[in-house]
Formats: C-alpha cells, sequence, structure tokens
C-alpha cells in the first residue's frame, strides 16, 4: 500500500509490483523456453495464450479507451495488464511447483495472512497509522475493503486448518494454528462480511473430505459427508435468497445489489457475445445495460465491477473469454482430481494447496478480482497443475541455472515492468500532491498528462464547481467527456456546471439518458 503517496493507494502499487516483477518473470521462461516446449505444457501455454490473445482482441474491437482496456479503470484495475501479468505468474508457479514449493508457498500465503490480521485487528480496536478517512471504524487489513480482507481472512485460514490435521505436527505449531484461525474469524466477524464464512467453509470442507477418503476408520462415511455437505450448501443458499420456510438469517440488502449488478454483467455479454465491452469496461456500461429493477433500486448507483469474476471476464471479454478461463478452471480441478486419486494417505500440504483454491475460487463466484487476492488464485492454479506434472514417476528436466542471462533478465524485465506499469502510479501520486497543496493550475497540467484518467477528472471537476471556480470545472468536465464520452459521471459533471450555455445542458442530459434510459430521476 502507498498511503501517503498515491490518491488510490490500494491497487495501483500493486498493479507496478505485478507488472515489473511479472516481466521478469516473463523473461525468465523466454530463457528458458526449451522446457515450455514439452508435451505435458503444452495444452495450459496453449489456453493461456489464447486467453491473452483474446484479451487483447476485445480490447482493441470493443469500444473501451486503449488506456482502461490496458491499465484498467480507477479502483480496479482488472484490464489486460494486470490479466497478462496473472498468466505469467501462473506459468512460473506451475513450471517450478514440486512439493517443497508448494509447502514454501502455503507458508508464505499464511504469513502474510497473519499480517493482515494482525493489522485488521489494530484496526478494529481504533489504532491504526494511518489515519485512513472513514466515518466508522472498518477493518480492511490490506485491501481497502473489509469484504476483500474477510475473503483473504478465509482463505488462509483454510490453509491453516489443514495443517492442523497433520498428525505429525508438533503442539505448538498447532497451538499456533489454531490461534490464527480464531484470529481471522474474529477479523471477518468484525470486518462485517459473510464472505468470509463463506469462503472459509468451502476450503474447510474440501479439507475434511480429503481427510476422509485416506482414513481407515472415517472413511466409509464419505458418502454421507457429501450428501449432508451438499444439503448444507442448498439451504445456505435458499436461505441467503430468501426462498427457506424460515425467516432468513444470512439475508443482507447487498444479496439483491449483487442481483442487479450480475443481471446487468449478463446482459453486457448477451448483448456483446463476441469482444464484450472490453476488460473493465463494467463501469462505463452499468446503467446502459442494467434493468429497471435495478434502476428503480437505487437510480443513482455508481458500480464498477459485476461482483463475480465469471462475469467480469464474459461481460469484457465476451463468451470466448468466458470459455477459455472456464477451461483453465477445468484443468486445474481435472489436475488436482489426478493427484488426489494417486494418494493413499492424507497429504495435509496438497489438501491446503487445493483447498485454498476452492476457497479463492468461491470468492471469485460472490466477489470482485481484486488485485492483492486474485495474484494467490492464479499462483494456486500453477501450482496445482504444475505439481500434477511435476509429481509423476517420470519427472520431467528441471530447469538449470543459468547464472548470468538469470540475473540479466530479471534486472531487464524489472526495468521494462516498471517503464509499463508506472505511469499510472507517478499520474496519481502528481495528482495526490497537487490536490493536497490546491494548485488550481498544477491539478490542471497533471490531468493532461498521460494516461489520462476519467475519474479523476470528474472528482476534480466536482472539486472546482463546489469550490467556486466555474470556469475550470467546465473546461475540466468537458475534458472528461472528450476523454471518455461513454462515461455517464463525466456529462454529469457538465450538466451541473453552472456557467454551462443551456443547449449544452441539454446536450449533456440527453447523452445521460442515453447511458442510462431506464433512470427515471432523469427528466
Amino acid at each position: 500500500m502507498s498511503p501517503f503517496i498515491s490518491y488510490e493507494p490500494i491497487n495501483l502499487p500493486r498493479m507496478v509490483l505485478l507488472g515489473s516483477f511479472g516481466t521478469s518473470l516473463f523473461l525468465l521462461l523466454f530463457i528458458h523456453y526449451r522446457n515450455l516446449l514439452k508435451n505435458e505444457y503444452k495444452r495450459i501455454i496453449f489456453v493461456l495464450t489464447l486467453f491473452i490473445i483474446w484479451s487483447l482482441i476485445s480490447v482493441i474491437a470493443s469500444k473501451i479507451s486503449f488506456i482502461d482496456g490496458f491499465y484498467g479503470v480507477f479502483g480496479r484495475n482488472n484490464a489486460f495488464l494486470i490479466y497478462f501479468m496473472l498468466s505469467i505468474f501462473l506459468l512460473a508457479a506451475l513450471m517450478v511447483s514440486n512439493y517443497d514449493f508448494i509447502k514454501t508457498l502455503l507458508l508464505v500465503i499464511v504469513s502474510i495472512g497473519m499480517l493482515s490480521a494482525v493489522y485488521g485487528f489494530i484496526q478494529s480496536i481504533g489504532l491504526d497509522p494511518f489515519g485512513w478517512i472513514s466515518e466508522n471504524i472498518i477493518v480492511f487489513g490490506f485491501f481497502g475493503n473489509p469484504n476483500f480482507q474477510a475473503s483473504f481472512m478465509g482463505i488462509t485460514s483454510t490453509i491453516a486448518f489443514s495443517y492442523l490435521l497433520n498428525k505429525n505436527q508438533r503442539l505448538l505449531i498447532k497451538i499456533f494454528n489454531s490461534s490464527f484461525i480464531l484470529l481471522a474469524l474474529y477479523i471477518v466477524y468484525k470486518s462485517k462480511s459473510q464472505q468470509g464464512y463463506l469462503v472459509f467453509f468451502a476450503g474447510v470442507s474440501v479439507v475434511i473430505y480429503l481427510w476422509l477418503r485416506t482414513n481407515p476408520v472415517l472413511k466409509k462415511f464419505r458418502v454421507q459427508y457429501l450428501f449432508a455437505l451438499g444439503l448444507g450448501v442448498i439451504f445456505v443458499l435458499l436461505d441467503i435468497l430468501q426462498k427457506s420456510p424460515w425467516s432468513s438469517i444470512l439475508y443482507k440488502e447487498s444479496v439483491s445489489y449483487r442481483g442487479d449488478f450480475w443481471r446487468a454483467g449478463w446482459n453486457m455479454t448477451i448483448s456483446n457475445p463476441v469482444f464484450g465491452v472490453g476488460l473493465d469496461g463494467y463501469r462505463d456500461n452499468f446503467r446502459f445495460y442494467r434493468d429497471q429493477v435495478s434502476a428503480n433500486r437505487n437510480p443513482n448507483s455508481f458500480v464498477d465491477s459485476a461482483h463475480n469474476v465469471f462475469l467480469d471476464i464474459s461481460s469484457g471479454g465476451g463468451f470466448p473469454l468466458l470459455l477459455i478461463y472456464i477451461t483453465l478452471l477445468v484443468m486445474v480441478l481435472m489436475s488436482a482430481r489426478r493427484v488426489i486419486k494417486r494418494s493413499i494417505t492424507f497429504d495435509y500440504n496438497f489438501a491446503a494447496l487445493f483447498a485454498a483454491w476452492v476457497a479463492y475460487t468461491t470468492q471469485s463466484i460472490i466477489s470482485i478480482q481484486q488485485i492483492g487476492i486474485a495474484i494467490w488464485g492464479w499462483v494456486l492454479s500453477g501450482a496445482i497443475i504444475g505439481y500434477e506434472i511435476n509429481s509423476r514417476k517420470d519427472p520431467l528436466i528441471r530447469l538449470v541455472n543459468r547464472g548470468a542471462s538469470e540475473i540479466l533478465a530479471v534486472s531487464a524485465g524489472l526495468i521494462i515492468g516498471l517503464i509499463i506499469s508506472l505511469p499510472p502510479f507517478i499520474v496519481d501520486a502528481q495528482f495526490r500532491s497537487s490536490v493536497l497543496k490546491g494548485e488550481i493550475g498544477k491539478i490542471e497540467f497533471t490531468l493532461q498528462r498521460w494516461p489520462q484518467n476519467v475519474s479523476y477528472m470528474n472528482f476534480t471537476s466536482d472539486l472546482f464547481r463546489k469550490g467556486g471556480f466555474p470556469d475550470q470545472a467546465l473546461n475540466m468536465a468537458r475534458n472528461a467527456v472528450a476523454l471518455n464520452p461513454r462515461n455517464f459521471e463525466a456529462w454529469q459533471q457538465v450538466f451541473l456546471s453552472q456557467n454551462v450555455p443551456e443547449a449544452e445542458r441539454k446536450n449533456a442530459l440527453a447523452k445521460m439518458r442515453e447511458l442510462d434510459p431506464l433512470n427515471l430521476t432523469l427528466k
């Protein structure tokens, strides 16, 4: 995080790190291209290549601006650059995955989970040193959102739960893992997000099943366990959707809103089935594709994601990109199944690995592709596929250390990656600095720099208008409209400007109605 440097302190610094280290990994993989040509890797490389190519095609063929399609929109950054780098991390994890690797990987994830839990606890007692601006005490750890924090607690505590079933584990380590699980669940409670419980339940259910199937005494009950688990899932879904014969316990108003977001994402998909609206194009298309129920529930809602990774991918890249993504997930499931079938004893490390992936996938069905969580989901995917391949009876030839060439690849990758991914962060940091200083001229100059951001322009136009600078506000709103004519908020700023000519105001209102046709408040 970069709370003292950038205006958007959560996703942008991670995009920079992902871009720089991802480029280094890409060059390292290029050096070892001969290993990638092995038959065992060809299918996954083919699928990942298709995913990257179609992601780029959707950016070019859709109506989204290249900047938004490449870097992503403000606060999300789920566009081509991120998906390309996630694919590289997946492939790198696949290449090096073995038993020692997954042990280290799981330890790293749990360690980060512990750090985030401790920071969440500090937030929960009102001692956050960063002084985030909020009306209430919010527990969001390192993720900027309590839902993401809760989900990450569910994923990491799933791994810790699997460790508890290691009969050879020392008592002190078991106490530590038990304490972490309790702390993580407490943080989920303080975050007031049910996602964490659902994610933890999904992951733990997998661990228990894998433990049961190899237990000499209890494995005869695994069918009953699956039946009970299936009933439990049905009851939970009925309760959440308010379809149960009893009064709902788990339903929250956000469930209805998610339904609105999902339907809009599906409408975008079926209306743009081949190329989608462009990766991260959901924000500028939500109002146009939402239904009347959603428009009536909250006419002025601002949404930048379908809150479902599958729908974000299908709406952004059409059915082809969704099909490729689902194929990737099926490959993970098939690899896990092969490993499980080969296992005659309970392998708590692989159980933790697969269960954490299931927990992540559960989160992706009900939430957003947050960079800080997505990186682990994609690395876990690569680790599972790679472990299945690399743990066969005839192991593949391992990577050969090439010394100087690898050092050069890492160094060059870091530099190239920074050149590619750093510009949005620099503009963001300069924008924050100029706003804090209140220098109007510098703010305007900063927002003219590439890559331009319509969200910053809208914020600045509103700031100028409320601060008594109507001419600058109108000029900024016009720049925002010129940059992204499909952005509703940009036209709204033009409409709200005090000194806008009446003809231009009417045109802005007409554009707002065009972009939000079901909004009955636009008169």
